[in-house]
């Protein structure tokens, strides 16, 4: 779990997952990708009533969006995590929708119809795409997270598609999951005081949510193979929203 510092710098980024409050998020600079401004039939930044805030290790948020989804639609947002990968480009279906995304960002959510769409991440100083598929998006909000690495040195760079989640937490709790999304680290175990988060989350892999108290200020993770009353490999801050969900990239 030691440090690269590529691939390990900044490693915390905790983006909400429940819909109560604000969509804007930043990475831990206070930077976010760039919208190009799309029609708002075809793609928007959800409106404020309707997303959740989005926090990062410094407890930053950003402005929300300002359009209402339709009922019924997809809510879409972007977090790019691959390390080695430089600022980006993300298109949906041929269209612009977010410009110079740097690493360590999570966009807004957008709103999208339900149903297929071709997604293209290309290097916004390229034109050869490092990801072009395409993406079956379900009712709801979804996180399209960027991880592995371009090199492909440690792990083949992915888009990979989560099911964020969109129910209130009971009052005092706070629901988080965490996603692995750190190249060089083996499988971790992880935990926030006497909840077990995780155990032995390789990779590309993502947790189920668990509450856990909403004044928890600390996620701890440790090796696999190790027991959960060891001394933790790494200790992150986290700042924690009564009532909403979170997701940690790790």
């Amino acid at each position: 779990m030691r440090r690269n510092s590529k691939t390990r710098r900044g490693v915390l980024t905790v983006a909400g997952g429940a819909l109560v409050a604000l969509a804007g998020c930043s990475n831990g600079d206070g930077h976010s990708g760039t919208p190009t401004g799309a029609e708002p039939a075809e793609m928007t930044p959800v409106d404020a009533e309707t997303a959740e805030p989005t926090e990062t290790g410094t407890g930053e948020e950003t402005e929300p969006g300002t359009e209402t989804p339709a009922e019924g639609d997809a809510m879409l947002r972007v977090a790019h995590l691959a390390p080695d990968a430089p600022n980006v480009d993300v298109a949906v279906n041929e269209m612009a929708v977010l410009t110079d995304v740097p690493f360590e960002t999570v966009s807004d959510y957008l709103s999208l119809e339900t149903g297929d769409h071709q997604v293209t991440v290309t290097p916004t100083d390229g034109d050869d795409p490092v990801f072009d598929a395409t993406v079956a998006l379900e009712s709801g909000p979804q996180t399209a997270a960027a991880i592995g690495e371009v090199s492909g040195n440690n792990q083949e760079f992915t888009v990979s598609l989560l099911t964020d989640d969109d129910t209130t937490a009971a009052a005092g709790s706070t629901n988080v999951r965490v996603v692995h999304a750190v190249p060089d680290a083996p499988p971790v175990d992880v935990t926030a005081g006497e909840a077990v988060i995780a155990d032995g989350l390789a990779f590309g892999e993502a947790s189920e949510y668990v509450a856990v108290p909403s004044d928890t200020d600390a996620i701890e993770l440790r090796p696999d193979n190790l027991s959960n009353d060891a001394e933790p490999a790494e200790t992150l801050s986290v700042n924690l929203t009564d009532m909403a969900a979170r997701t940690i990239f790790a």
